[in-house]
């Protein structure tokens, strides 16, 4: 071999070794930390409609000395507007159900997740752990509750709140105006008014506003009552489906 091609082979090899001698100084990555005994609420959405009800929820818990496979349950509790206590939801898929991890693992994360939840509520899970033995029998156990999810009532809630009348230039026809608002958190729409059992239809109405709507319809009979009822076909979801109010034919005698 000639000088040049032996200076360059010995080149090559220092290369190589230095480029052996870094691979082997990389420090190796630190380990995934260990979870800590925990019970956490990890998302919370609201809307008016039942799909968009969201909560999930995770519990994370250590490996622990003796025990060689871990569990964890999660039940659903829920509190009504108004009520005081805490009650267990039933019949909730995938709540009420133990999982159960690989064995001899350093930790043990598990999601949870529930929608089309029911307003007005709060809601939050009761987690409970459980480490075992080789044979099954319960080593160490312990319990968490996740914050509380609040879910308020968006839903429209339109309501009448007056109803006058006027003579129209048409025989035996009056124009019934209703006043019509909506006390909810979303808006509503499209709608039907009836009044006297005449027919009108809204295109919408905003929340925390109101419209006067004019319903053509028979003249009404003085000393009798007339009906007049927003969302009169139902196709409104609210939160209080009381729409309607009656009062005396308001064109007098």
């Amino acid at each position: 071999m000639d000088r040049a091609k032996w200076i360059g082979s010995l080149v090559v090899a220092g290369l190589l070794t230095a480029a052996g001698a870094a691979v082997a100084q990389t420090p190796a990555p630190p380990p995934p930390p260990v979870p800590v005994l925990s019970a956490q609420l990890e998302t919370c959405e609201t809307s008016p409609l039942p799909v968009g009800r969201i909560a999930s929820f995770v519990g994370s818990m250590p490996a622990t000395a003796g025990a060689t496979r871990m569990q964890m349950r999660f039940e659903l509790q829920r509190r009504r507007a108004g009520e005081r206590h805490w009650r267990p939801v039933r019949g909730v898929q995938g709540f009420g159900v133990w999982e159960t991890a690989q064995p001899d693992r350093a930790g043990f994360v598990f999601h949870k997740r529930v929608d089309g939840l029911r307003v007005a509520a709060t809601y939050r899970a009761l987690v409970r752990f459980h480490w075992t033995d080789d044979e099954g029998e319960v080593v160490r156990q312990a319990r968490r509750r996740t914050p509380s999810c609040a879910q308020p009532d968006l839903r429209p809630d339109l309501v009448v709140t007056s109803l006058r009348a006027a003579l129209d230039a048409r025989p035996a026809l009056a124009v019934y105006t209703v006043t019509v608002r909506n006390y909810g958190r979303s808006p509503a729409g499209p709608f039907a008014v009836r009044a006297a059992g005449g027919l009108a239809e809204v295109p919408g109405l905003a929340a925390g506003k109101q419209l006067d709507v004019g319903v053509v319809a028979p003249v009404c009979v003085a000393g009798l009552s007339v009906h007049a009822v927003a969302d009169a076909d139902r196709r409104i979801d609210e939160s209080d489906e009381h729409n309607g109010l009656r009062r005396t034919c308001p064109l007098g005698g």
